[in-house]
């Protein structure tokens, strides 16, 4: 069974090891349009255990990008529907749910990631969520999407410079929505799962100590690289 649901990836790389995969667990904070395109390509990848943390509700102006709900689920929880939709799309995985803002004291404690996918959408909950990769020196993938736009950054606590510092002055008082295209959304929600497998399978270089720049108006990716901010409580450690 494992080895036809995953025989097409198993080559990608001489380093690609789907053992690895299924040992792996991953926290996805927020389960939005980054978070649902995220967690469909993981899922299906076979990752061992994924744990889907979300406080909100379903709204109608979520089913652009967010492909894991349809309009039926409208003002259900988004983490419990999103649980449903994965474990039929791969019976493989583990998934632990946690209906909630993200919060370190809500996790249990069968909760031991490994690696955290930042899909939220808001400063502070993004500096609380880069606090809880510090302190237990757990990596994490930032990604953000504004319109056609979007951006990605592989943060490793200790080693790297983190993506916080240099979104603090462009996201102070952002109360509007944020503009997002569902197709640009998965394209970085893509990437970001690009980055995860790479991550657990040691396969090519991760994008450490830069930012992935996508525009989607043009076509282009570009890089810029990242320094570390000795006044930054994550860069500085």
């Amino acid at each position: 069974m494992e080895e036809n649901r995953y025989s097409r990836q198993l080559h990608c790389t001489t380093n690609f090891s789907q053992a690895t995969l299924s040992g792996a667990t991953v926290l996805i904070a927020g389960m939005g349009g980054l978070g649902c395109n995220a967690s469909m390509s993981l899922t299906a990848a076979g990752i061992g255990t994924l744990i889907l943390c979300d406080h909100d509700t379903i709204s109608i102006s979520n089913l652009n990008r967010q492909l894991l709900y349809r309009e039926t689920d409208i003002g259900k929880k988004k983490v419990i529907v999103a649980l449903d939709q994965l474990q039929k799309l791969n019976g493989d995985p583990d998934f632990i749910v946690v209906d909630g803002r993200f919060n370190e004291r809500l996790l249990p404690s069968s909760a031991n990631p490994q690696l955290i996918l930042d899909c939220l959408d808001n400063l502070p909950g993004r500096i609380e969520l880069i606090a809880y990769a510090v302190k237990n020196n757990i990596p994490l993938i930032h990604a953000a999407v504004d319109g056609f736009m979007g951006q990605l950054s592989v943060f490793i606590p200790q080693e790297s410079a983190c993506p916080i510092c240099s979104l603090a002055g462009d996201m102070e008082g952002a109360d509007l929505p944020i503009p997002s295209l569902g197709a640009c959304v998965a394209v970085m929600a893509g990437l970001q799962a690009t980055e995860a497998i790479k991550f657990f399978t040691n396969s090519g270089e991760l994008c450490i100590n830069k930012f992935m720049f996508f525009d989607g108006l043009s076509g282009r990716i570009d890089t810029i690289d990242l320094e570390r901010d000795h006044n930054c409580i994550a860069c500085s450690r």
